[in-house]
């Protein structure tokens, strides 16, 4: 049986001027049954649809904060470094991966992005913006696979399909998160503090956006490696 080949979107270390990705991420894609493959960051819309055409689904990464410039907003003092090359990179990504219907996975700023490119915004800083009288470890200080928080998985979506719970528990590490839900995306997960934690679009092949990061959790987590092995086969 051919292996789904996933473009994962890369991360970029101005102090080094480097392109990376963790290791996390290929781990996950290739314990799920997929051969992961890292895109370029400095790519135009030509190439993109050339890697559109290799590629046989996306995986939209974590990293740093979005341009708030593209959700419409001036930048507040708590907001983070932002990599301008990345978001473009992205967005054009995103919107040759759409025209083709291919599956597309996001985790933490990947959901982030998919929720600004479709027409939603963020709270750029959750702490400072995000009104709840709990106090959730939204940005953990413990390590990668320690879960910090639960998150409700509503019924009759996506996230509910794959994993077949009403709730699960987590790992955190974000300060950002979504604010207003683009339009035509919905949710399938909250946090109990009431944060949109997952979102799907209900009329394409497969298409999940998460907070947490299940790449860090796959190892020993079956829900963390559910959601990738449900995202490779819908690859195939």
């Amino acid at each position: 049986m051919k292996k789904p080949i996933i473009g994962l979107t890369p991360q970029y270390d101005y102090e080094r001027n480097r392109v990376w990705i963790g290791p996390n991420y290929l781990g996950a894609v290739k314990a799920a049954g997929g051969v992961p493959i890292l895109l370029p960051l400095q790519a135009d819309k030509e190439e993109l649809e050339a890697v559109s055409k290799v590629c046989d689904g996306f995986l939209f990464t974590g990293g740093p904060d979005i341009d708030p410039f593209r959700f419409g907003e001036e930048t507040v003092s708590q907001c983070g470094v932002v990599i301008p090359e990345r978001d473009k990179m992205e967005e054009d990504l995103f919107q040759t991966v759409m025209e083709s219907g291919k599956p597309i996975l996001g985790i933490c700023r990947g959901i982030q992005v998919l929720n600004v490119f479709l027409g939603g915004t963020l709270y750029q800083d959750i702490p400072a913006q995000f009104p709840s009288d709990l106090s959730i470890a939204h940005s953990q200080l413990s390590g990668n696979s320690v879960l910090s928080h639960s998150v409700l998985v509503k019924k009759g979506t996506l996230l509910s399909d794959i994993l077949c719970k009403d709730y699960i528990k987590v790992n955190s590490f974000h300060h950002q998160g979504i604010k207003d839900l683009a339009p035509v995306l919905q949710t399938a997960g909250i946090s109990m503090d009431s944060l949109i934690e997952a979102v799907y679009l209900p009329e394409h092949k497969f298409f999940l956006g998460v907070q947490w990061h299940p790449e860090h959790l796959y190892r020993s987590n079956e829900d963390a490696l559910k959601i990738f092995q449900s995202f490779v086969n819908a690859c195939m």
